[in-house]
């Protein structure tokens, strides 16, 4: 196999090596999220990719051949810099092979080439999101050094839809949606910090835009009500795929418990690791 370095000129290759993961996770239970159809995931993954390449100060694609299939692309890896905690820090964002190119090897060759390549950068830090779930791939990171560092639970649920045993949420349409403003500020009342994030995702079932929340004090205690008012005023303004980002457990186990009460499932677990 051959490995070479690029840019977005490689996009247009992209597509099949991407479809493929998307196959993988969705064989592995996609999280216990709701999908969206396959052939609308590569154009959000790549205007995805396009916003990475624009916002950061670098990225790239590591790109696999097959000389012995004309060259065909049998997998990749794309990463990007920026900063974790005040250090250069790579992230790599989606690492993806074919299944006949899978086991010999090239997906810790392809950390391996990022890491060298981010390390020659000025990056101290590696970070990688593994979908929940995925415990294969999760299991190549831990083995590459990679640590769990904190864990996403999402909610993608649209308001007319009731999940089995669960009543339906209740959300005033009438109403005018809240300001952004306004919707941070209900937030810090009620203990979170908000963020909120481009959409649709490219693989799960979601609003044009995410509410990210983050405790303040994840081990503080938790009036279900409490969460549940501000979930359905942030559902009332659009904003019905939401985000929770927790340290990993054990940590804030009271806050986890209320989460999958709630309906909210293991989205993705951030593993990091230091380079060099």
């Amino acid at each position: 196999m051959r490995i070479e370095f690029g840019g977005a000129e490689l996009f247009p290759e992209l597509q099949p090596l991407w479809e493929a993961l998307f196959d993988h996770h969705h064989s592995v239970g996609d999280a216990g999220l709701a999908i969206i159809p396959r052939e609308e995931s590569w154009p959000l993954r790549r205007a995805h990719y396009e916003r990475l390449f624009a916002g950061h100060p670098w990225a790239g694609v590591w790109l696999v051949r097959d000389p012995g299939a004309d060259g065909r692309a049998v997998g990749y890896a794309l990463a990007y810099g920026g900063e974790l905690d005040g250090r250069r820090a790579v992230t790599l964002e989606t690492l993806s092979l074919l299944p006949r190119a899978r086991g010999a090897g090239l997906g810790s060759e392809l950390m391996r080439l990022v890491a060298e390549t981010a390390a020659a950068r000025g990056c101290e830090v590696g970070i990688i999101d593994v979908m929940g779930g995925n415990e294969r791939a999760r299991e190549l990171y831990l083995r590459a050094g990679y640590r769990p560092r904190s864990e996403a639970w999402m909610r993608s649920t649209p308001p007319s839809t009731t999940p089995a045993g669960h009543a339906v949420r209740e959300v005033d349409t009438r109403a005018a949606a809240p300001a952004d403003a306004e919707l941070v500020a209900s937030s810090r009342a009620a203990g979170f910090a908000l963020d909120i994030l481009p959409g649709p995702d490219d693989s799960w079932v979601s609003s044009d835009r995410f509410a990210e929340l983050t405790p303040y004090d994840p081990e503080r205690g938790w009036l279900a009500g409490e969460l549940e008012r501000l979930f359905v005023l942030l559902e009332s303004a659009g904003l019905w795929t939401v985000i929770v980002e927790l340290p990993t457990a054990p940590a804030a186990a009271a806050l986890r418990r209320m989460l999958i009460g709630e309906e909210f499932r293991l989205s993705m677990e951030r593993l990091v690791r230091e380079l060099g």
